[in-house]
């Protein structure tokens, strides 16, 4: 079964996955950040995302095998930087892959770095291409002078190219949000760290 979802917070990505599987199922496999493979299955499963920077192989490899000593198996994620990471397993009573709020506020660290680094490079890119409207990013030359069905044809041709490149226009205020989203749970994070010491 597939779902259709996309998240700026990944607390709320992870609340809706274990939401589905105590419906009894399990997820399998995320595709382009907003595909959730689930399969039906009689156990429980929990799953947590954590957000890791570039790792070399040995260290990628080293990251996967400590975790799956403690059951943890991994759905989703690399080792190239700013990679999500999904681990699923069935709960034993040791279902966080943070267990203290030091490691909480790093996770949110590197989530914010990731985002960060995004919505600057989706900024450049906004400011360099897209200044000087449609006229840029329709690239059919004598498209506007067309008229009739000529228009259409090459208008309705270009319109998916010209979306692909408004694309980074788009997803700049996302990514802006899911940083400020991240920044929020770190300093709640630092805040409840403090109080307990």
């Amino acid at each position: 079964m597939n779902k259709y979802k996309f998240f700026i917070d990944p607390l709320k990505e992870e609340q809706w996955i274990n939401q589905m599987q105590k419906k009894s199922y399990r997820l399998t496999d995320i595709s382009l950040d907003f595909i959730y493979k689930f399969e039906k299955t009689a156990e429980d499963y929990v799953t947590q995302v954590d957000y890791q920077e570039y790792m070399n192989k040995s260290r990628y490899e080293e990251y996967i095998s400590i975790h799956e000593e403690f059951g943890w198996e991994h759905i989703r994620g690399g080792r190239f930087g700013s990679m999500t990471q999904v681990w699923s397993k069935i709960p034993d009573g040791n279902d966080e892959l943070f267990s203290d709020r030091e490691s909480k506020i790093n996770y949110y660290k590197r989530y914010m770095e990731m985002t960060s680094t995004f919505a600057i490079l989706f900024l450049v890119y906004s400011m360099l291409f897209l200044p000087d409207g449609p006229g840029m990013i329709f690239l059919t030359p004598g498209l506007w002078e067309m008229q009739g069905m000529e228009f259409w044809r090459a208008f309705l041709f270009e319109l998916p190219f010209a979306l692909m490149r408004t694309l980074p226009a788009i997803l700049f205020p996302i990514v802006t949000v899911m940083f400020f989203v991240a920044y929020y749970r770190m300093n709640k994070a630092k805040k409840e760290l403090e109080l307990e010491n």
